[in-house]
C-alpha cells in the first residue's frame, strides 16, 4: 500500500489529522464539487459538509486511505443532492397523456425496454467488485477523468482502466443475455 502524503502521516498525538485533511484536500474536493455544481457557493458548502462529516466519525483519524474516503464522502453527498432534487421534481410530475407524450416520450413498449435494458444494467453493477463498481460509477455518472480517480482512490491509472474494461465488459454480457 502507498505510504500517505506526508502532511497526512499521523503522528504521535494525532490532534491535528482534520485539520491536515482540510489543508490536504480542500483545493481538490472544491474544484471536484465546482465542476459538478457550477456553482462556487454550492462547492464551498459541499466541501465544509464532507470535512463536517468527517469530524463527526469515530476513529476517523486512523484511516488506512483517507483520500479514498473523502472522496468517496464527496461522491455520496453528490448523490444525496441528486436525489433530494429528484425528489422535489417528482411532485412536479405530469401523468402520462398518450394524446399529449406519444411523440415525446416514445411508445410504452420502448419505455417498457429501456426500463428492462437499465435493470438489467444495475444487475450487473450490483454483481461486479465493490473497486470495479466505483471506478465505473465514477467515470460513468460523476464525469471523472481516468487520472482524477486514480488519485481519489489512490490506484494506478492502469488499474482504473482495467477495473473500466471489465465493467464495460460485464455489462456488455449482461446486455447480451437479455
Amino acid at each position: 500500500m502507498a505510504e500517505p502524503p506526508l502532511s497526512l502521516r499521523r503522528t504521535a498525538s494525532e490532534d491535528d489529522w482534520l485539520g491536515a485533511l482540510v489543508r490536504e484536500y480542500s483545493g481538490a474536493l472544491n474544484g471536484y464539487f465546482l465542476r459538478r455544481t457550477g456553482s462556487q457557493s454550492d462547492a464551498e458548502d459541499l466541501v465544509q459538509e464532507v470535512f463536517a462529516r468527517l469530524a463527526q466519525m469515530a476513529d476517523a483519524s486512523k484511516m488506512e486511505n483517507p483520500q479514498a474516503y473523502v472522496f468517496q464522502i464527496a461522491v455520496n453527498l453528490l448523490r444525496d443532492r441528486a436525489r433530494r432534487s429528484g425528489a422535489r421534481r417528482s411532485a412536479m410530475h405530469e401523468p402520462f397523456d398518450e394524446a399529449v407524450h406519444a411523440e415525446t416520450g416514445g411508445s410504452p413498449e420502448a419505455r417498457l425496454l429501456a426500463r428492462e435494458e437499465l435493470a438489467q444494467v444495475e444487475r450487473t453493477l450490483g454483481a461486479l467488485p465493490r473497486k470495479t463498481k466505483i471506478v465505473f460509477l465514477l467515470h460513468r455518472l460523476d464525469g471523472l477523468k481516468y487520472r482524477e480517480i486514480a488519485e481519489a482512490t489512490g490506484l494506478s491509472v492502469s488499474t482504473v482502466e482495467k477495473h473500466m474494461m471489465k465493467a464495460l465488459s460485464a455489462i456488455g454480457r449482461g446486455m447480451e443475455r437479455m
